[in-house]
């Protein structure tokens, strides 16, 4: 048996980056993001007794959307003023431009995530980002696995829309 710090520490090295690319598709900052992963592994080595160990993954993921639901309706997120957003990515090998090109397609992907409803988001996010099955997200938002099934249909369709019109828009700058 793996004593709760053990396992608390095994988890954050095992989903940290799971917890964080949530957190920052949901719409928190970088620097948010790094924050409110804390508080997610603070619920996390709370009740690590009694998260069984399948259901880590799904219970740290729908931690990070509570989480980031919470920070974008505080009053404290809100009123802080917008530092420069340098996304830290690892890409070694990679050149400027093609990291430039890589933040910008980031900061679209941002913007049509955060013109979707907020539930269908989630939904998208961890299926299509996270690659979390639709029995994973129903568990980790706790809803029925045909609710998750609906939601990640319309969030698919409002992002090819978004997706379309910002192609249409592109198109009309050049």
């Amino acid at each position: 048996m793996v004593n709760s710090n053990t396992r608390v520490e095994n988890a954050v090295h095992r989903h940290l980056p799971l917890v964080w690319r949530v957190l920052r598709r949901a719409g928190l900052r970088p620097v948010d993001a790094d924050d409110a992963a804390q508080d997610v592994f603070w619920v996390f080595a709370r009740r690590v007794n009694d998260v069984p160990v399948a259901a880590e993954k799904s219970f740290l993921a729908a931690t990070a959307m509570r989480v980031a639901s919470e920070r974008r309706r505080s009053k404290w997120y809100r009123s802080v003023t917008e530092p420069l957003d340098t996304e830290q990515l690892a890409l070694p090998e990679r050149s400027p431009e093609q990291t430039l090109e890589t933040q910008r397609r980031l900061a679209v992907l941002d913007e049509i995530l955060g013109k979707i409803d907020t539930k269908e988001r989630d939904v998208f996010i961890l299926a299509t980002i996270e690659e979390m099955t639709k029995s994973e997200i129903a568990i980790a938002l706790n809803i029925p696995e045909g609710t998750a099934a609906s939601r990640l249909q319309r969030a698919k369709a409002a992002v090819a829309a978004a997706v379309r019109h910002q192609q249409n828009l592109k198109g009309r700058l050049l």
